[in-house]
């Protein structure tokens, strides 16, 4: 767990076995191809601004991920965008409008790329723990 109480995954020592995913009783893993670019990193299904209030990255489903991107490749599901990597995905359009940064570009030295109009968040301390 990382100092905001967190799992953090050691990259270098993980084997893709899924058993995290398994675990984890949140269900905030998921095991992506590399070339999964494109990644929405949330998995809260409830939907409007006031989730800002308890996680300032939810993503809100205000939907400008699936209305930027090109067709067919983002619909949104259970309030969370789905990407369909069948398609072509390798524009950062569909990240630039998410006011959140929940869905996220990751280039290929593993660094995170969020939108121009995400907000910044910058955490001088953890969030207190909850119960939850």
């Amino acid at each position: 767990m990382d100092s905001y109480g967190l799992p953090h995954v050691n990259e270098e020592l993980c084997t893709g076995c899924g058993d995290c995913i398994k675990s984890c009783p949140k269900d905030l893993f998921s095991l992506q191809a590399i070339s999964h670019r494109l990644w929405v990193a949330c998995k809260n299904q409830e939907a409007g601004d006031a989730l800002t209030k308890t996680c300032e990255v939810a993503c809100t489903a205000c939907g400008r991920c699936a209305m930027d991107a090109p067709e067919g490749l983002i619909t949104m599901i259970n309030n969370l965008p789905l990407i369909d990597y069948r398609l072509p995905h390798d524009t950062q359009t569909p990240i630039q409008r998410c006011p959140t940064g929940a869905i996220v570009w990751l280039d290929a030295d593993g660094s995170i790329k969020k939108g121009y109009q995400s907000k910044k968040i910058i955490r001088h301390q953890p969030l207190p723990l909850t119960g939850t």
